[in-house]
């Protein structure tokens, strides 16, 4: 069963991407190897897991972002942002659909701007806490992407 769709365009005024995620995966930003993504940056990244999960974010502590970049996560019932080069933290978001979005302004960041994260699936019958969840993914995220590639299944 394939747990991703992505679909990617890009040309010299930017890149716009859109993934459509079922399954537990890590994120990494586009050009996370070479220790920079790229300016004008569109990428949202929609998260439809088992009905049953709730969702745990975990933000790689490497994470980097140039002055006009943002991340945020949005449910139906939360919305969290993240401007700058303030790091988001590690999260709960109670409900197994989030979009995730990412946009880079139209300077290129500085080299070592980069960043991950963990999507994780915890049953709504197991309680662990994000720092569990986080610890347990936590060399993986550290040890970057396979090649080039952007999603990451969890081992």
């Amino acid at each position: 069963k394939q747990w991703y769709q992505r679909r990617v365009r890009g040309d010299s005024n930017g890149l716009a991407c859109c993934y459509y995620i079922n399954g537990t995966v890590i994120i990494f930003s586009h050009g996370y190897n070479n220790g920079s993504y790229n300016p004008n940056t569109h990428c949202e990244y929609v998260i439809d897991l088992d009905p049953e999960c709730d969702i745990v974010v975990c933000a790689s502590m490497d994470f980097s972002m140039n002055g006009n970049d943002m991340v945020s996560i949005q449910t139906m019932d939360m919305n969290i942002k993240w401007t700058g080069n303030k790091k988001p933290f590690n999260s709960r978001v109670h409900g197994h659909k989030a979009s995730i979005r990412f946009t880079s302004g139209p300077d290129a960041p500085p080299e070592g701007s980069k960043w991950s994260m963990g999507i994780v699936c915890v049953p709504k019958t197991e309680y662990k806490s994000v720092c569990e969840v986080c610890d347990e993914i936590a060399e993986q995220q550290g040890n970057g992407p396979d090649g080039d590639n952007i999603l990451q299944p969890i081992n």
